[in-house]
């Protein structure tokens, strides 16, 4: 099953009041979580737009992604999502959106027209724009982790 699916998966069988229950002050509910990763994908691809049209090339080395894999060090996100409750089905949209996004890029752009440009990634600095397909993959299942332990903290 790909990440994305079960992403969708781990939230939509849910009850609403329960998407949006924080499980405690000052910590994120499902919803938020949701947000947070669609609001990533639209920001990554269209970091990744950017670059692929910029005329002049630009080179970045591979990144090391590993630091998605430790699920003990939390991250602090650039932008928080609002506190305003949502509906699974502006979630899945939500999603569904952002994806179209990167389907889009991905329908314009092969990795060979892509290799030799970089974009520019305010955690890790200048990547090549093919890696920002790994880095959705490893950022998305580092929250369905989250979306998990928060069930487990309100259901």
């Amino acid at each position: 099953m790909e990440v994305r699916e079960r992403l969708k998966e781990s939230f939509i069988h849910l009850p609403e009041e329960k998407l949006n229950e924080k499980p405690a002050a000052g910590e994120w509910s499902i919803a938020q979580i949701i947000l947070h990763l669609a609001g990533a994908e639209k920001r990554f691809i269209k970091l990744a737009w950017n670059a692929a049209e910029e005329e002049a090339e630009a080179t970045g080395e591979d990144i090391d992604l590993s630091v998605f894999e430790d699920t003990s060090k939390k991250l602090k996100a650039p932008i928080e999502p609002t506190d305003e409750p949502k509906s699974t089905e502006y979630l899945v949209q939500a999603l569904d959106e952002s994806r179209q996004e990167t389907l889009r890029f991905i329908n314009k752009y092969s990795k060979e027209d892509i290799g030799k440009k970089a974009m520019n990634h305010h955690r890790f600095g200048n990547m090549p724009i093919w890696q920002v397909f790994e880095l959705l993959g490893m950022h998305e299942s580092r929250h369905i982790f989250q979306i998990d332990e928060v069930k487990n903290r309100i259901l």
